[in-house]
């Protein structure tokens, strides 16, 4: 399973809120705004399962580096003891690194890019259209990559000829949800919702 669209996912409705909200737009905002908090539900459990993994494997490390280091201590004496040691304290601080999930990663990634960009657009001196076409920029922008997000997977489909990384529920309601937002777009007559949503219709008939 490939989680990765979901911190997009986030971004994505970040944005559009803040469009809406510039706009004046209930629509777009009342549309956004569920796919928002739905989608911090869904990072966390991604998140979760990562780390559960991440665990799982730390332990087994673990478990195989001491069978192999007991029996080395028992040959090797002191000289094996300090290695055992030192191998301990490595493995150890390797996985306090590795705490954070790739997950939780791009989550925090695309959360910081979006306060960024909305502290910037929000603090420098603008007409307020301006401000709103900046916004709906970024947020073709994270919509696109939200609608690739998936093929970041897709050599790996294409060798394994496996689309288990797919997440198909994901698929079908961003087909969706692309679809009816580029009919929305030309009944207001909007490139800014227009576009990013006509590119994910395609992207998502490609991976379909």
């Amino acid at each position: 399973l490939n989680p990765t669209p979901w911190a997009f996912m986030t971004g994505n409705c970040v944005g559009w809120v803040s469009y809406a909200i510039l706009k004046q737009n209930l629509f777009i905002l009342f549309s956004n705004a569920p796919g928002l908090i739905l989608s911090f539900w869904m990072n966390v459990g991604a998140a979760k399962l990562q780390y559960k993994e991440m665990c799982m494997a730390h332990h087994n490390d673990v478990d195989r580096n001491n069978s192999k280091n007991d029996s080395s201590t028992n040959d090797g004496g002191e000289e094996a003891f300090e290695d055992k040691v030192v191998e301990k304290i490595y493995v150890n601080i390797s996985y306090v690194y590795s705490l954070l999930t790739s997950q939780e990663r791009w989550f925090l990634g695309v959360i910081i890019a979006w306060i960024i960009t909305l502290s910037c657009v929000c603090f420098t001196p603008m007409p307020a259209i301006r401000r709103a076409e900046i916004i709906g920029l970024a947020s073709n922008i994270n919509l696109i990559v939200f609608y690739g997000a998936p093929l970041s997977t897709i050599l790996e489909v294409l060798r394994t000829r496996n689309s288990s990384s797919i997440h198909r529920r994901t698929l079908v309601m961003s087909l969706l949800n692309a679809f009816f937002w580029t009919a929305y777009g030309f009944a207001i007559v909007d490139i800014m919702v227009i576009f990013p949503n006509a590119t994910g219709l395609l992207l998502g008939i490609f991976q379909v």
